[in-house]
């Protein structure tokens, strides 16, 4: 996505920026206090360890958009812990190391103003994070003889045996309805949900693909697709080509 290269760019820049000992304007909270505040601190130190710390992030963000696909899920959620471990660690950083004098009359208030500050670049970097994990993400459909196995993004995983499929159609006419229970994201449907149609069922799709192949089964309907509607077509025929 364009607007995430936008801001992931942005962020390098000051990244570097700040690495270089200046552009303590651009800390929240330090830019903000009295100059008597502000001599608490090391300036160029404070710069440097909170540029360190955003340019590590920027870099992972930019690997992670670049690479998305072929990441597995748990990193994601190991990329969240980093960013708040990162952002805890320049909190105390900039609270301790950084801190060259202390007047007791506004220690309270500049201590307050960085932790306002450190949680609020936190919730722009988790912010940002979430919005690459809800706008990245892939369904998996493997079909073999003996099953039908699909791989969800951020959800369980689900296998349906040849044997109980009752019936294949492929539509291009089909209303989703409302979510029950699952995970859906940008990109993706997943889950239990329920229509006029089909009452209760499984959905494993992209929202942006108009095609849709509805398993009949046993156990009640699957539906399903691929990332376009002429991948969705050769699911469709290769399905019923196994059955057969």
């Amino acid at each position: 996505m364009i607007v995430i290269w936008i801001i992931i760019a942005l962020c390098g820049i000051c990244s570097l920026i700040l690495l270089s000992g200046r552009g303590s304007i651009l800390i929240a909270g330090y830019n903000t206090m009295s100059k008597e505040e502000q001599e608490q601190y090391d300036e160029k130190k404070l710069c440097r360890i909170t540029g360190a710390g955003m340019l590590v992030i920027t870099v992972l963000t930019a690997v992670l958009e670049t690479f998305g696909e072929k990441i597995p899920d748990w990193f994601w959620t190991l990329y969240a812990v980093l960013v708040i471990f990162i952002a805890v660690g320049i909190m105390i950083l900039s609270n301790t190391i950084c801190k060259i004098k202390e007047n007791t009359g506004s220690k309270k208030k500049s201590y307050n103003k960085v932790v306002i500050c450190i949680i609020a670049v936190s919730i722009v970097f988790s912010s940002l994070i979430m919005g690459i994990v809800f706008s990245k993400g892939k369904i998996e459909i493997a079909v073999s003889a003996n099953s039908l196995d699909i791989q969800g993004y951020w959800w369980s995983n689900y296998e349906i045996k040849t044997e109980e499929i009752e019936e294949v159609e492929l539509t291009e006419n089909f209303q989703t309805g409302t979510r029950t229970n699952g995970f859906s994201g940008a990109n993706l449907l997943q889950g239990e949900f329920k229509n006029k149609e089909q009452g209760k069922y499984t959905l494993y799709a992209y929202k942006d693909c108009k095609a849709y192949i509805i398993l009949h089964t046993k156990k009640g309907d699957v539906v399903i697709n691929e990332k376009t509607e002429k991948e969705t077509r050769e699911l469709y025929y290769e399905i019923e080509k196994t059955l057969k």
